[in-house]
C-alpha cells in the first residue's frame, strides 16, 4: 500500500523493476505479494498508473486488464495509450473533467463515468476513481486509480429512466382520472383527465386532503380503508368538494406499500360513467322494444284487446311512465274508441264491458296530436297549478305526458299516450313509442281490412314456412369494424354458437361472415350509414361453428345519435339456405331445358347433362351409359372427373353382371366406394380415391334406356339435397333420349329448311309468339351486319328504329288479327342505318312451335 496515495499498488511494473528482482531467492513477502496479486488480478477492479500528459500513457496496470482483452505489455510498451481505449464520444468530455479537477489546488481525488472499448470492440461502461499525484513543487505528474465495470448498473439505470418516462406518459394521457396521495392523505399528483372529471384546475387539486376535506361520506369511507392497507371502491353520484360539480362516478382506491409493509400513500382512479349509464339504459330500452315487436308479431291470431293491452303496457315500460292509454280513431263516425286503459285506471272508466266512445272535438290534449298530426310532449312541473285531467270524470292527474298519433296513408288511425314519468319526456321517448306503435298497427290493419288480412295471411304462411326451420335471430351491433355484438338472441345456437361467444368479445359478427362476402357486406353497411338510411336489407353467407356455409337474409335498422352518427345497429337475420338452394335448383332445371333445345347430338347432350349434374353439392365425377335395347349391355357415352384407366375399367358391362343389377332394381342406389370395389373381383380401383358412389337408373315408359354413375372424392356419402337434384335430372334423361331419336328426322328437315332460307336474296327472320328471334338467314346477316349470336332470343324490335316501335306493334296486331300481312316499315342495321324494306309476315311452325315468319325485300326505288 502506497502510504502517500492510499492505493494498493499491485500491478505489472516496468522492466527495470523486474531486473532488480532477477536472480534473487523469493522472500516470504514476495510470496505473499504474488498471492495477493493473483487475488487482485481475478477482481473486477483494474488498477492503473497514468502519466499526466497527452492521452495518458500507462506506467503500471494490473494483470486483470486482460478482462478487457488487452495485455499489460500492450500498455507498458507504449503500443497502446489509455486514451486509445476510451470511447471517441466520451474522450473530449473526460479531458475537460480531468483538466477541471487538476486545476483545483485543493483537490487530490476525482471520480468519472464513461465508456471504454474492449479489444473486440464491445462497449463497456466504467467508473474511474483516481488520485492526483504531484511533485514537490505541486506539479501534477501522475494519476493513480482504478476502473470498475458498471455496464449492467448503467443499463439498469437507463431502463428505469425510460420506464419512468413511459409511466409518466401513461399517467398524463390516460382517459381515466388518476391521483396519487401521500401517507398524510394529501394529493401530490393529478392528471388532466381527473381535472376534467372534477371540473377544477390541477393546481387546486394538488394539496387537497382526501382524509379531512371529502364531504361525501360514502366516498370518504372508500378512501379511509386505503390507510388500513385495503383497496376501496365507490360508484354513484358525487358532488365535488373542490368545484361543486355534480357527476356520476366510479372510483377505485389502492394502497401503495413500502417493502417493509409501511404505507407510502395511495392511488385513486376515477371514471365519469354518466354517459355510459345513459347508453346502457338506451340499449336496454331498444332490446326491450325488439322483444316487444317480436312478441307482437307472434300475437297475430290474438284478440284485439290482448294486442292493445300488451302494446300499451310495453309503451309504459319503455318510457318509465306510470299510466298510459291507446285509442283507435274511427273516421266515419268521428269518434275515438278506447280499447285499453292501464289496469289501475279501469275503475274510472264509465262501463268496463263496452267500448267507450267520444267525439274528437271534445277531447283535450290527446286530441291535439290528432289535429296537429305530430307527437305532443308536455312536461309540466309538479308545482304547476294547471294539471290536466287524464280523462273526463276521473281522479287521475297528468303531471307530464306524451301523445303519439299513428298515421296510415296520411290518415290518423290511432293515438297513444303515456304519462307521469319521473323525468321529462324527450325525443327518445317519441322514437320508442312510434316504432312500437307502428309495429302494433300492422296487426290492427290485419284485424280491420280484408285486403290487409289476406296479405297478412299470405305473408304469414310464407314466413312460417321459412321460420319453421330457421327462426329469426335478433342482433344488436356496435358500429365498429366488423360489428362487435352487444346483444344476440338465444336461438343463435342453431348455428352452433352460444350467446357468450359474442358478448364476451371472443367472436365478433364479422368473424362468422363468409370471407368471400365480407367486403360486400362492409360496403353495404357503410353505404347505408353514409346515405342516412333508417333501415336496409342484404343477403350473404355465414359460417356455422362447425364450418358449414349458410345463407342469411339480414334486415337491419340503423340508430343515429344527436350528431347524426350511427351509434348502434339492430336487426334480425333469417336462415334462407334452403330457399337459395331451391332457386339454384330451379335455375339448373331451366338451364337444362335450354340445353335440351340446342344440343346437336346425343353425345353432346350427355356431356352437358353430366356438367349440370356435377353442380350438385359434393359430386365431382360421373359416367353416363346408354343401354343397348336388344342386348341390355351398358356402354359409356360421356364421363367427367375420372381417370382414363378408371373409365376404361367401367366403360362396358353386360346385362347379367353385378354392376348391371345395381341399375335393374329400378331405384337409385347409394353406396360407399369400398363396397363397390369389393364387387370388382378382377380389379382394384382404390387408386381413384373415390369415397362415395351413386347408381341412378334412367327410364322412359318404364324401360331402362340409360344409367348414370356419380362419385365424390371428398364426401363419404352423397348429401340428401344432391340426391334430389340428380334424380330430377335423371328423370329428364329418358325423355331426352326418346325425343332426340324421334326428332332426328325432323332435325334433318330443319337443317334443309335452313339451307333453303340461306339461299334466298330476301332477308328472313323467325320469331316466337312473344317476339323473340329464333332464326335469321344469311341475307339478313349481310344486309344488317348482325350475327346470329347477336340476335338469338332477342326482342325483334331491335331490328326496327326506336321511333317506329308503336307503328310496328300496331301493324303486328293487325297481322295477327288477319287484317293485314305486309308493311313497309324500314329495318335498322347494327350501325343504326335505316334500310327501306317491304316485309311480309306469315304464321307458321318451326320445330314444333308456333312462329311468325318475316320475309323482307329491299326497296330500291320509292313506291316500288
Amino acid at each position: 500500500m502506497d502510504a502517500n496515495q492510499g492505493v494498493m499498488n499491485i500491478s505489472v511494473a516496468k522492466k527495470s523493476e523486474e531486473n532488480k528482482a532477477q536472480g534473487k531467492t523469493a522472500s516470504t513477502p514476495d510470496i505473499f505479494n504474488k498471492k495477493l496479486e493473483a487475488v487482485y488480478n481475478s477482481s473486477p477492479v483494474i488498477s492503473f498508473l497514468w502519466m499526466a500528459e497527452g492521452e495518458w500513457p500507462v506506467e503500471s496496470v494490473s494483470g486483470n486488464v486482460i478482462q478487457l482483452g488487452y495485455t499489460p505489455e500492450e500498455f507498458l510498451s507504449g503500443e497502446l495509450l489509455y486514451g486509445d481505449i476510451v470511447h471517441p464520444d466520451d474522450f473530449d468530455r473526460i479531458h475537460l473533467e480531468v483538466k477541471k479537477h487538476s486545476e483545483k489546488k485543493n483537490t487530490s481525488y476525482f471520480s468519472l463515468n464513461y465508456r471504454i472499448l474492449t479489444k473486440t470492440g464491445e462497449i463497456r461502461w466504467v467508473t474511474e476513481r483516481s488520485f492526483i499525484k504531484r511533485d514537490e513543487e505541486g506539479n501534477i505528474t501522475h494519476f493513480q486509480g482504478i476502473i470498475i465495470d458498471n455496464t449492467e448498473l448503467e443499463k439498469t439505470e437507463r431502463e428505469l429512466l425510460e420506464t419512468g418516462k413511459k409511466y409518466k406518459v401513461i399517467f398524463e394521457s390516460s382517459p381515466v382520472g388518476i391521483i396519487y396521495f401521500d401517507e398524510n392523505g394529501l394529493i401530490t399528483h393529478c392528471n388532466k383527465s381527473f381535472s376534467d372529471i372534477i371540473g377544477a384546475h390541477v393546481k387546486k387539486i394538488i394539496g387537497f386532503s382526501v382524509l379531512s376535506s371529502l364531504s361525501d361520506e360514502k366516498l370518504r369511507n372508500a378512501v379511509d380503508v386505503v390507510f388500513l392497507g385495503n383497496p376501496g371502491y365507490y360508484e354513484g353520484e358525487y358532488i365535488s368538494s373542490i368545484s361543486g360539480k355534480r357527476m356520476t362516478i366510479k372510483a377505485n382506491f389502492t394502497p401503495v406499500m413500502d417493502d417493509d409493509g409501511s404505507l407510502l400513500g395511495g392511488i385513486g382512479i376515477m371514471e365519469d360513467i354518466a354517459k355510459s349509464k345513459k347508453n346502457e339504459e338506451l340499449i336496454n330500452l331498444n332490446e326491450m322494444r325488439l322483444e316487444a315487436l317480436l312478441k307482437l308479431y307472434q300475437m297475430q291470431d290474438s284478440p284485439m284487446h290482448e294486442i292493445a293491452e300488451y302494446a300499451i303496457r310495453k309503451a309504459v315500460e319503455l318510457t318509465n311512465s306510470k299510466i298510459g292509454y291507446l285509442e283507435i280513431l274511427n273516421e266515419s263516425e268521428n269518434v275515438l274508441e278506447t280499447y285499453q286503459w292501464p289496469n289501475d285506471l279501469r275503475a274510472y272508466l264509465p262501463g268496463n264491458e263496452e267500448t267507450f266512445m267520444h267525439p274528437v272535438r271534445s277531447t283535450g290534449f290527446w286530441g291535439e296530436a290528432i289535429r296537429e298530426r305530430k307527437p305532443v310532449i308536455v312536461n309540466t312541473h309538479y308545482d304547476s297549478e294547471h294539471l290536466d285531467d287524464i280523462y273526463p270524470g276521473t281522479k287521475e292527474k297528468m303531471l307530464r305526458h306524451i301523445t303519439i298519433p299513428v298515421l296510415y296513408n296520411d290518415q290518423v288511425v290511432a293515438v297513444a299516450g303515456v304519462a307521469n314519468k319521473r323525468l321529462e319526456y324527450d325525443e327518445s321517448d317519441v322514437r320508442q313509442l312510434t316504432l312500437l306503435l307502428e309495429g302494433m298497427w300492422k296487426l290492427v290493419q290485419y284485424k280491420h281490412t280484408n285486403e290487409v288480412l289476406y296479405e297478412a295471411l299470405r305473408m304469414r304462411r310464407v314466413l312460417e314456412s321459412i321460420m319453421s326451420s330457421s327462426p329469426a335471430i335478433v342482433f344488436l351491433w356496435k358500429p365498429e369494424h366488423d360489428w362487435p355484438v352487444e346483444f344476440v338472441s338465444d336461438n343463435i345456437e342453431q348455428f352452433g354458437y352460444n350467446v357468450n361467444d359474442f358478448l364476451s368479445g371472443k367472436i365478433i359478427y364479422g368473424d362468422i361472415i363468409h370471407p368471400s362476402d365480407l367486403q360486400r357486406v362492409r360496403e353495404g353497411v357503410e353505404r347505408a350509414s353514409k346515405e342516412g338510411f333508417s333501415d336496409f336489407s342484404q343477403e350473404y353467407r355465414i359460417l356455422t361453428k362447425s364450418g358449414e356455409v349458410r345463407w342469411v337474409d339480414e334486415r337491419t335498422m340503423l340508430h343515429y345519435d344527436e350528431d347524426g352518427i350511427v351509434d348502434y345497429l339492430q336487426g334480425i337475420i333469417v336462415d334462407i339456405t334452403e330457399r337459395k338452394q331451391a332457386n339454384n335448383f330451379m335455375r339448373i332445371e331451366c338451364d337444362l331445358d335450354n340445353v335440351l333445345g340446342k344440343t346437336a347430338g346425343l353425345e353432346q347432350t350427355f356431356e352437358k347433362l353430366l356438367d349440370f349434374t356435377l353442380e350438385a353439392k359434393s359430386i365431382d365425377s360421373g359416367i353416363i351409359y346408354v343401354v343397348d335395347p336388344i342386348t341390355g349391355d351398358f356402354d359409356a357415352a360421356a364421363y367427367r372427373g375420372l381417370s382414363e384407366s378408371f373409365v376404361t375399367s367401367l366403360s362396358h358391362f353386360g346385362s347379367n353382371t353385378l354392376m348391371s343389377r345395381l341399375f335393374t332394381t329400378g331405384y337409385p342406389v347409394y353406396k360407399y366406394f369400398y363396397e363397390i370395389n369389393v364387387m370388382m373381383h378382377n380389379e382394384n380401383l382404390d387408386y381413384e380415391g373415390l369415397q362415395a358412389m351413386a347408381f341412378i337408373p334412367v327410364k322412359f315408359n318404364d324401360t331402362l334406356v340409360a344409367a348414370i354413375i356419380l362419385g365424390s372424392h371428398t364426401e363419404l356419402e352423397i348429401p340428401a339435397n344432391s340426391r334430389n337434384l340428380i334424380e330430377t335430372i335423371a328423370n329428364q334423361v329418358g325423355i331426352i333420349i326418346s325425343r332426340m331419336k324421334k326428332d332426328s328426322g325432323a332435325q334433318k328437315s330443319k337443317n334443309n329448311l335452313n339451307s333453303l332460307l340461306d339461299a334466298l336474296d330476301e332477308m328472313v327472320f323467325i320469331m316466337d309468339i312473344e317476339g323473340r328471334i329464333l332464326h335469321i338467314n344469311e341475307s339478313l346477316v349481310r344486309s344488317l351486319n348482325y350475327s346470329e349470336k347477336d340476335l338469338e332470343m332477342k326482342d325483334f324490335l331491335m331490328l326496327y328504329p326506336e321511333d317506329w316501335e308503336d307503328d310496328v306493334l300496331s301493324t303486328l296486331d293487325e297481322i295477327m288479327a288477319g287484317k293485314s300481312s305486309t308493311c313497309e316499315i324500314p329495318l335498322v342495321s347494327r350501325e343504326g342505318i335505316l334500310v327501306p324494306v317491304k316485309s311480309k309476315f306469315t304464321i307458321g311452325d318451326w320445330g314444333g312451335q308456333d312462329v311468325l315468319i318475316a320475309i323482307s325485300s329491299l326497296i330500291t326505288e320509292p313506291g316500288a
